[in-house]
């Protein structure tokens, strides 16, 4: 007897506890989530719900604190739930601020959604500018010169944004009080290349597009961890430095950044990589590096600078790198349209495995067979 009543208090318990956690989950439906894998951005989560998806955005800028959330949903909209814009989709159309974003979409097929884009001029894929020339895609402005009167005409599902700093709100709200929805997308914060490229699934949701991005992403991120096999027992690793000086300062990869990750992948053995925890960039007086990277083997991205003449007009002691003397100078303009736009900027976000190859063929150029992309020998 003592054994039944034991269990039937126990069973009491247990059915106080379930009706205790169907009650959490309908005031809070959230913790009913499934979580999509996201192996690498550090930057965005997807959670399924019953009825909707939640997006939430961690740390869109520099010293942005703010979680940002949007609700996706497909029949009616979800009510209760705090969120930063409601979507309904697949969405019809869309702007984008930024050309990364455009190339997302373009590798979902869906190009046609996107009717205003800043900066038209400096657009390198064909597709968009055929959409471009026949009216299609209009020029929004950029930053805190945008056209709104344009956006409020068009009025796209939603406009994907970004961040720079807390002044970046001033557009933002700018945007809300015209009724216009507005999600950031934070690529740019990544530190590893393969999370910049799983940003297409935080794109991918919003065109109920989610297993074709996982798709794309997974053929992505096998085709770049197999090039990193290759470089992985390399013991000779050249030594290399990155960029220009820019009024006396050089902004140089932090050692944490995506730029000093894709070096390491492609067996070099970037100056910077250790000494610092910066996830971006940091400054380096211009007579600084010129001392630490004087012997430096391999000398890659130099901005505008498209000549070795170019350079060391900019400064003579140039003329002394070992880099120089070696004619091992690269730059990531190959790809430059005719008004200066660099495809580098625009595609090479959803493609760091040809970036990678690029890379490796230049400090390993026997490893692979592999004709540069991005990339181009300074002469």
């Amino acid at each position: 007897m003592k054994i039944v009543i034991a269990f039937i208090g126990l069973l009491t318990i247990f059915s106080c506890q379930q009706a205790e956690q169907r009650t959490v989950e309908q005031e809070h439906p959230l913790i009913i989530s499934s979580q999509e894998e996201i192996k690498y951005a550090e930057g965005f989560t997807i959670s399924q719900q019953e009825n909707y998806k939640v997006l939430t955005i961690k740390n869109p800028w520099i010293g942005e604190g703010k979680t940002y959330r949007y609700i996706l949903y497909k029949g009616e909209k979800p009510t209760g739930i705090n969120a930063d814009a409601f979507i309904k989709t697949p969405i019809k159309s869309i702007a984008c601020m930024s050309l990364t974003h455009v190339s997302f979409i373009e590798k979902l097929n869906k190009e046609n959604t996107i009717v205003a884009l800043s900066g038209l001029d400096y657009v390198s894929s064909l597709k968009i500018n055929e959409q471009i020339a026949n009216g299609a895609i209009k020029e929004m402005g950029q930053g805190h010169n945008l056209n709104y009167e344009m956006l409020v005409e068009q009025h796209p599902d939603f406009i994907m944004g970004y961040g720079i700093d807390a002044s970046s709100n001033n557009y933002m709200d700018k945007l809300q009080t015209l009724d216009l929805k507005i999600v950031l997308n934070s690529e740019y914060m990544e530190t590893h290349p393969l999370g910049k490229a799983e940003w297409i699934k935080f794109i991918a949701a919003f065109y109920d597009e989610d297993e074709l991005a996982t798709s794309i992403f997974n053929k992505i991120e096998g085709e770049y961890l197999e090039l990193v096999k290759l470089t992985s027992t390399i013991k000779d690793k050249p030594t290399v430095f990155t960029g220009m000086p820019w009024n006396g300062a050089w902004y140089i990869p932090g050692a944490k950044s995506f730029q000093a990750q894709i070096l390491k992948d492609a067996g070099a053995n970037y100056l910077w990589s250790e000494g610092n925890d910066e996830k971006s960039s940091l400054t380096k007086a211009k007579e600084i590096v010129i001392d630490e990277a004087y012997e430096a083997d391999f000398w890659i991205n130099q901005n505008s600078y498209n000549s070795v003449k170019s350079i060391v007009g900019y400064d003579g002691k140039f003329a002394g790198f070992k880099s120089i003397k070696n004619q091992k100078l690269y730059n990531n303009d190959k790809r430059l349209n005719d008004k200066s736009g660099n495809d580098y900027w625009e595609t090479g976000v959803v493609q760091p495995q040809v970036v990678l190859k690029d890379l490796i063929k230049i400090f390993h150029p026997k490893l692979i067979e592999h004709e540069l992309y991005y990339y181009r020998q300074l002469e």
